[in-house]
């Protein structure tokens, strides 16, 4: 009698523990690298050199001839998609066309939502820093070349993810010839510790062991 009381509770724990546990949407992960063409702009929407702009002004197409907007900081621009992180879950796929928007920078003002999107991500642009130098002519024969660098953090977003905390690199070049210059530009999920909970089955699996134990003492006794 004594052991089928223990059956009947035994199984009842077995149930507790393979109930269902209600599904979690998960973070976004990984990185991409792309890169495409820009121009630096002043205030009043004029290419200049890099080491006078005030706004990115990005090309309507990934290669050929650089098609602006007109005005500082309106309107988009195309990039493609060079690299996805292996062990990424980014829905994007290297040679996708992208789309990001041109944006001033000096005196940002953000968020900027849907800075960029490619596949199923886009990235809402918060706040960034911004580095602006060049390196002077080597010989009389050579050009200074004006150099835009921007470090920004903003949050990736992609359908059945949950929002994540991301982060932008931007890096560009011209070379003192053209006004119009090259760009590489890297993004992904920034890598925020968060506290980790105790899995709910794991607490029950504690539970189930520890009833288990009661009820094997109880019948010895």
């Amino acid at each position: 009698m004594a052991k089928t009381k223990i059956m009947q509770r035994l199984a009842f724990g077995l149930g507790v523990l393979l109930a269902p546990v209600a599904a979690q949407a998960v973070p976004l992960s990984g990185s991409i690298d792309f890169t495409g063409l820009f121009q630096g702009e002043d205030a009043g929407g004029n290419a200049v050199r890099l080491a006078d702009a005030v706004a990115v002004d990005f090309c309507a197409s990934v290669s050929g001839d650089c098609v602006t907007n007109a005005g500082a900081g309106s309107g988009t621009g195309a990039f493609l998609v060079n690299n996805v992180d292996p062990g990424s879950n980014l829905p994007v796929t290297a040679g996708d066309i992208g789309t990001i928007q041109d944006f001033i920078f000096a005196g940002f003002t953000g968020p900027i939502t849907d800075f960029f999107t490619v596949g199923g991500l886009s990235f809402d642009l918060a706040n960034l820093t911004v580095t602006q130098y060049t390196i002077p002519a080597l010989s009389p024969q050579s050009q200074p070349t004006d150099y835009l660098l921007i470090n920004g953090v903003g949050v990736l977003r992609a359908l059945g993810f949950d929002d994540t905390p991301g982060t932008f690199t931007f890096s560009g070049q011209t070379d003192g010839l053209n006004l119009a210059g090259t760009f590489a530009f890297s993004g992904g999920s920034a890598a925020i510790p968060v506290a980790v909970p105790v899995p709910a089955g794991l607490s029950l699996l504690g539970a189930g062991v520890l009833g288990l134990a009661l009820l094997r003492r109880r019948s010895a006794a």
